[in-house]
């Protein structure tokens, strides 16, 4: 009896055993399966680009000595890399499109397509979108293209039912290894990235690393969910993608008018903190604090102190979200705006009017505040008396400097009054900050400040911080 239970028990082992060797060799060969599907449509991207660089040696004789000509600045040629993928074939403009990051084809001056079957076509660029960090490239009908395209374009998913957890799948061509797969989990939604108001992107602990940008994230399906974008410098397991939801309405934005139309409504909100959710008597929603003066909002009628809590009976319980709601929408489109004042439910109709993409809002700068470990406030008669600020005719007052910061390093001082950027006066933190923004837009790599300190004045150089995206 004991030999027949003994014998019983190690065939029910077996068994278990064999069977989970079995469901971990099929669940292996379906991913297998997947990844052969689907990385043919993903190509790598070279680039040819040419930079300006200040010349340190102008004017000196050590500049002909190591062969570099003397002027104050010459042009470099700068190679890059990054990946796309094929999502659309036009028979019409006979066109193969894929999409990438905006950051691995902008301001190139040559692009080349690589696809995994060896074909290398010129690549022309169809519209990009820095906001969004979304670029459409396209290739001509050349070679047999077209058909190896039709055969292998990747299906667009559904980004707004992601949850944290599901399992996903990078590919692209990190540090130029053509194909490399890569597989994790989502880690979180809707993160914020400096420089991108509005945008909510999928974090991910997949391996995301330099040449990956522009490379898609797939799901068990095969289907994208994401394009990847960005790591953050120095740390492990947090690279971030755009949500495919986003970068489909992007892409149709760039097809369809050659670039991507945003609304704004004009008011400056604010989050709903616990203290102010009490005293308001509501739940959820975002707080309007200021209403542009003349702007859609307050033609409308929305008031500050009024509650947002839903855009077009879309619930909005974070500033990204009504961001979102109101931005991804042609300019005079029609929106209702449901608000909540005086305990009061009220829905009202705005007419939207174009985001020009230099606006800052109280959330991106706090974004900007982070990234450059600087607080700027604007100079009030409070702030004179509290601090002894000196008088000046324009500037905003230092409040804080993060140790450590760029800001730190480029000698600015809590206590400082910074009074022009590039020569211009500075009126405003929002003019600070919308300086420094236009900056970034431009790429340049430094800005000049006046600053008053005490009774002296001195001129200080701000580098300009350039998002780092992989």
């Amino acid at each position: 009896m004991k030999r027949h239970l003994y014998m019983l028990v190690l065939f029910l082992v077996a068994f278990k055993f064999g069977f989970a060797t079995s469901l971990m060799q099929q669940l292996e060969q379906e991913r297998i399966q997947l990844v052969d599907r689907v990385s043919p449509a993903v190509a790598t991207i070279f680039t040819i680009r040419e930079v300006k660089v200040v010349n340190p040696f102008a004017g000196s004789p050590f500049g002909e000595f190591f062969g570099i000509p003397n002027v104050p600045e010459f042009k470099e040629r700068q190679e890059g890399l990054g990946s796309g993928f094929i999502v659309k074939v036009d028979d019409k403009k006979k066109l193969v499109y894929l999409l990438t990051n905006n950051h691995v084809v902008e301001n190139a001056q040559n692009i080349k397509v690589q696809f995994k079957n060896g074909i290398v076509l010129d690549g022309k660029i169809i519209g990009t979108d820095k906001l969004s960090d979304i670029a459409v490239v396209a290739v001509p009908f050349k070679e047999g293209i077209q058909e190896y395209a039709k055969k292998h374009k990747l299906k667009l998913g559904d980004s707004d039912s992601l949850k944290p957890g599901m399992t996903v799948i990078a590919i692209g061509s990190p540090l130029g290894l053509t194909g490399t797969v890569t597989m994790g989990i989502i880690s979180a939604l809707d993160r914020s990235l400096p420089g991108h108001p509005g945008e909510g992107f999928i974090q991910t602990d997949a391996a995301i690393n330099p040449g990956n940008s522009g490379g898609p994230l797939i799901n068990l399906q095969g289907e994208v969910v994401g394009i990847n974008t960005a790591i953050i410098a120095g740390a492990q397991g947090l690279g971030f993608a755009v949500p495919v939801s986003q970068a489909k309405w992007v892409m149709e934005q760039i097809l369809k008018y050659g670039k991507v139309k945003r609304s704004k409504i004009g008011v400056i909100i604010q989050p709903l903190t616990p203290e102010l959710a009490k005293h308001f008597g509501v739940k959820k929603g975002v707080l309007v604090s200021q209403v542009v003066k003349d702007g859609p909002a307050a033609k409308a009628g929305i008031k500050s102190g009024d509650i947002i809590i839903a855009v077009n009976d879309k619930p909005v319980s974070k500033i990204s979200q009504l961001q979102k709601y109101v931005m991804r929408n042609p300019p005079g489109t029609k929106l209702k705006i449901t608000v909540i004042r005086n305990g009061q439910k009220k829905d009202i109709y705005v007419i939207t009017t174009s985001w020009d993409g230099e606006e800052v809002t109280p959330a991106s700068m706090q974004d900007m505040e982070a990234k450059y470990g600087i607080i700027v406030k604007d100079i009030t008669p409070e702030l004179v008396e509290r601090y002894r600020i000196p008088k000046v005719p324009y500037g905003v007052f230092v409040l804080g400097v993060k140790y450590g910061s760029i800001a730190e390093e480029a000698g600015i001082r809590s206590g400082d009054v910074i009074l022009t950027i590039n020569r211009k006066p500075v009126r405003s933190a929002k003019d600070f900050w919308k300086a420094i923004k236009k900056a970034e837009k431009k790429n340049e790599d430094s800005v000049l400040l006046f600053i008053q300190r005490g009774n002296s004045q001195i001129y200080t150089v701000l580098p300009i911080i350039k998002t780092e995206k992989k």
